[in-house]
């Protein structure tokens, strides 16, 4: 077989895939493959992958040493290689990181909503240009505003006061139906409008937000994995927020208005989100799916507004990087979650710091915010309480805002480049097996966890 050839197809096609990259850093990553191929010659595809994200792993586990993070979970799948990384406790106790946990994925629950938007757009319920106060007049000050404007987030919202203010649920929900429009037709990234979609989706078809989410994705995909609602007998296995034990996520304004919204709500696992991200190119799970990677309002950013698509200057605006094809896109949540999408290839970063515990993410704001004091900055809150009234009882969560805690460029984003390459290199393997065996279509499956 030879080896140099295949090489040198696979550069060509990757070039074509990865316009954005140079061919210098497509040569140099697949050479690594090739390298560990050539000395490798006995190895078996999966002691193969295994060395080849030898780096990844030791990757997560610095960020892990370096970061206020309890653990990780990464899952990379091309084509019919699956790995899976992960490492850590689950929470700010002893508790091993387990294969299956349950993620808190905050605002990639928005790209769920707009899953759903789509397919109800499909089955005619609504189209893109209705106005949103025709369809649900709960919402009397929306005026001419579209579908389209919402999903595109072409538009800044304003409302009296902070939704995760509000005691009640009734109150959270009338400040979010008397909401008003700052400015339309430029991008803004928000929480509202999906807030506001998922009223609207369940006024117009009489079904609970979270039987939406089960008709058109968790059941047609088999996510059983992902949840709303999350049954107690799984509470064990959620990370990811400070409310792990009541079954709540990290976020404030859903948990006001009941506790889930359609910008932020779900519970899921590494494996969960890959299955998405493979549903979404090989199947019509999603209804105009170039939509997710095409751009509209705003650079770097897709028609559908809650995703990221490529862009020439690559990490430096966009959450995908130049070696990944130029029809992937990425979501993400504030609780240091990420997944990217494309044609044969998906791959989920999700760590935990809201995780942590509020004792330790009290002496966390504490060290942040001497170093913010030396360098002149005001100091910052990481932890915040939130009460609420349920029925004349008041319960208490607590939000932990570890954004500030890892920097998405030192954390996330050296990731998403590991992650990249490392897609890179199995896909040159999977050509090399190809040309090796053309009826080969074992599952190549290798989990790693770190120390």
């Amino acid at each position: 077989m030879n080896l140099e050839k295949i090489f040198n197809d696979f550069i060509i096609d990757a070039r074509k895939k990865s316009i954005y990259a140079d061919r210098k850093d497509i040569e140099e990553v697949a050479r690594e493959a090739l390298n560990i191929i050539n000395n490798n010659k006995d190895a078996t595809p999966e002691e193969l992958v295994e060395l080849m994200i030898k780096d990844n792993l030791n990757h997560l586990e610095d960020i892990r040493r370096k970061y206020p993070t309890p653990g990780y979970t990464v899952g990379i799948n091309v084509s019919n290689i699956n790995v899976k990384l992960y490492g850590g406790n689950i929470n700010y106790l002893t508790d091993p990181m387990p294969d299956n946990a349950l993620f808190d994925i905050a605002s990639m629950t928005k790209f769920y909503t707009e899953v759903l938007a789509y397919n109800l757009i499909k089955e005619e319920y609504f189209s893109m240009d209705d106005k949103i106060s025709e369809l649900d007049n709960r919402f009397t000050n929306l005026g001419d505003l579209t579908v389209r404007d919402i999903l595109t987030f072409a538009v800044e919202f304003r409302t009296d006061g902070r939704i995760s203010d509000k005691k009640t649920i009734d109150e959270a929900l009338d400040t979010l139906y008397n909401i008003n429009v700052v400015n339309k037709g430029k991008y803004n990234y928000n929480d509202m409008g999906m807030m506001i979609m998922k009223e609207v989706m369940e006024r117009i078809t009489d079904k609970k937000y979270e039987d939406l989410i089960d008709e058109y994705i968790t059941k047609p995909l088999g996510l059983n994995d992902t949840h709303i609602i999350v049954p107690q007998k799984k509470f064990k296995l959620l990370t990811g927020s400070p409310n792990v034990e009541y079954g709540r996520i990290n976020d404030p304004s859903a948990l006001a208005v009941g506790g889930f919204s359609g910008h932020a709500g779900i519970f899921a696992s590494s494996d969960d989100v890959i299955k998405l991200g493979k549903a979404i190119f090989d199947t019509d799970i999603l209804p105009n799916k170039q939509d997710a990677y095409t751009n509209d309002v705003s650079v770097a950013r897709g028609i559908m507004g809650a995703t990221y698509t490529s862009h020439p200057k690559g990490l430096d605006v966009s959450y995908v990087d130049n070696l990944s094809s130029t029809d992937s896109f990425a979501i993400q949540g504030s609780t240091r979650t990420h997944a990217e999408f494309a044609p044969e290839k998906a791959f989920t970063i999700m760590f935990n710091p809201s995780s942590m515990g509020v004792e330790q993410a009290l002496i966390e704001q504490e060290k942040l915010n001497k170093t913010r004091q030396e360098k002149g900055l005001a100091p910052i809150n990481i932890v915040k309480e939130f009460e609420f009234d349920r029925n004349g009882k008041l319960v208490k969560y607590t939000l932990i805002d570890s954004r500030q805690l890892m920097p998405s460029a030192a954390t996330v984003e050296e990731v998403i480049k590991e992650n990249a390459k490392t897609c890179l290199k199995l896909e040159f393997l999977k050509q090399v097996i190809d040309e090796y065996d053309k009826s080969y279509d074992k599952e190549i499956n290798v989990e790693k966890r770190g120390m």
